[in-house]
């Protein structure tokens, strides 16, 4: 059987050619019809140039009833693949996955339910990740009034005819909010229109099943209340853990895995990834943690460690030493073995000098301009472009990692963005987690918060081309997480920094990867 996919989508160019070009991967699928249903961004054209099959273009957005009305006419397929245009982490495989089903016969409809969601997985009549056979689609009395409950329509009307409904769990998939996508007000507002939209066709099965229409209005509201506190009511009450929710997750590590952590001070690998790192370690994997600098530039925390008001290049050499040891210690508690931990010794606060020059760069703490410290991976090198990159390359050709965890390029501090362009340089095909640092309003509370969970701002979560991801931290390993922060004694003496750490001890640890 052929199987067309139609893609009903409005206002998604942030997504629209990712989600295509996961459908176009698939073997199953033999051509892709993509509904620009009134939007005013680049959508269809983004739509034709990622490789769909016919884009057709609305005028004005009338919900996806109506858009899919307007493909089925021109889909060939006997199988009709419904797929949101606002998916993020969508793969070949869930494609597959959700097809099988209705190409061997085993059920006449398909349902792709987000495995990371628990509320998509309990209102599971709502997915709008479907295959279904064409003749069901079709039958659906006035499809082009349902509006954003086709999904609901379409659950009961196979219920109604006893047809047999396969349920798929997708990993690793979400939508991008609402919220993100239209703002926060007009998020909400399409909120309720989708709402009003599932509570009429909640309120249409209610009538065919019940004749007393004095049963169906109250039924019919109260369906509406739910579905509005849910869609509506949560993110607005609850805001940060709605939004928390909503990411998927960070793919969890396995016993093979060969993790490779590379950062621009101590303690960035705590901060950013400490929830994962134990994680990692407790399932078997390799963790390596490549520390780029020694962290040797707060003045105060060189002012305490050698009791003296102005500190010098000595003091700054000691507080890196020490930064060292305190290193060793926090990854102990996280359970990596000193000898996967690599120092490299490159001057803090100078690291986007150093890419950008091969005469070497002198450090405005220490004095060095060549690596001075022992206990490193190669003693002697000169602060330079060439000579930092063949050591991230040498680290790299040791652990042979499948997956790298790094800082994010659009993080304010100049260190950590020039770590993230020196892993992007080498890093070849090799998936790489980023972490955010230091970020205008982030994190939220700047203080010890536990319970909450870790959000990007808005401005983060509206850049279009990053995915957030999340990675859940158990609260045995949160409290070994605070454990190991608490090992750096010598920046916690800084108010700023004490926060800034503390605040990083959250129910979960925040990624985001490209968008493909």
């Amino acid at each position: 059987m052929r199987v067309s996919c139609i893609i009903p989508a409005y206002n998604e160019a942030a997504t629209i050619a990712g989600v295509i070009k996961a459908v176009r991967l698939s073997p199953h699928v033999d051509e892709v019809l993509v509904v620009s249903d009134g939007s005013s961004d680049g959508t269809a054209s983004l739509a034709a140039l990622a490789g769909a099959d016919e884009v057709i273009v609305l005028a004005r957005n009338g919900g996806k009833g109506r858009a899919v009305l307007e493909a089925l006419p021109r889909a060939s397929g006997e199988v009709i693949l419904l797929i949101d245009g606002d998916l993020r982490g969508l793969e070949p495989a869930h494609i597959d996955a959700l097809v099988s089903p209705v190409l061997e016969g085993r059920a006449e409809m398909a349902l792709g339910l987000f495995a990371d969601d628990r509320l998509h997985r309990l209102l599971r009549p709502l997915s709008g990740q479907r295959a279904v056979l064409r003749g069901l689609l079709s039958s659906v009395h006035q499809l082009e009034r349902t509006g954003f409950g086709l999904e609901m329509a379409l659950q009961e009307h196979a219920r109604r005819r006893g047809l047999r409904i396969a349920r798929v769990l997708w990993h690793g998939v979400g939508h991008r909010s609402k919220g993100a996508k239209y703002g926060p007000v007009d998020g909400v507002r399409r909120k309720f229109r989708a709402t009003s939209d599932l509570a009429r066709q909640a309120g249409a099965m209610l009538a065919s099943r019940r004749p007393s229409r004095k049963r169906v209005l109250p039924t019919a509201a109260l369906v509406m209340s739910v579905l509005a506190i849910f869609e509506v009511g949560v993110p607005m009450v609850f805001p940060k853990h709605a939004t928390a929710r909503a990411f998927p997750r960070v793919p969890p590590p396995a016993a093979d895995d060969r993790l490779l952590v590379v950062v621009a001070h101590p303690d960035d690998e705590t901060i950013g990834a400490g929830g994962l790192i134990a994680e990692a370690r407790r399932a078997g994997a390799r963790v390596t943690v490549a520390v780029v600098t020694n962290g040797d530039s707060n003045r105060l925390s060189a002012a305490v460690l050698s009791h003296t008001i102005r500190p010098r290049a000595a003091q700054h050499e000691l507080e890196g030493r020490v930064r060292q040891q305190e290193t060793r210690a926090a990854l102990a508690r996280l359970g990596v073995p000193s000898a996967d931990i690599v120092f490299m010794g490159f001057p803090d606060r100078a690291l986007d000098q150093v890419r950008h020059s091969e005469t070497p760069v002198r450090s405005p703490f220490t004095g060095f301009d060549r690596v001075e410290y022992a206990d490193v991976l190669s003693p002697g090198r000169p602060y330079t472009r060439s000579a930092l990159l063949a050591l991230v390359r040498a680290v790299m050709a040791d652990v042979r990692p499948t997956a790298i965890v790094t800082h994010l390029p659009f993080d304010r501090h100049a260190d950590h963005r020039a770590v993230a362009s020196l892993v992007a340089e080498v890093r070849g095909d090799i998936p790489v987690y980023g972490f955010l640092v230091h970020a205008a309003g982030f994190p939220r509370p700047l203080r010890f918060s536990p319970r909450d969970p870790l959000v990007p701002s808005a401005k983060a979560a509206a850049l279009a081309e990053w995915m957030w991801m999340r990675h859940d931290v158990p609260p045995d390993l949160l409290a070994v997480k605070q454990a190991a922060l608490n090992e750096y004694r010598s920046q916690i003496v800084t108010p700023y920094l004490r926060l800034l750490l503390a605040a990083f001890v959250r129910t979960n640890e925040l990624f985001a990867v490209p968008v493909r």
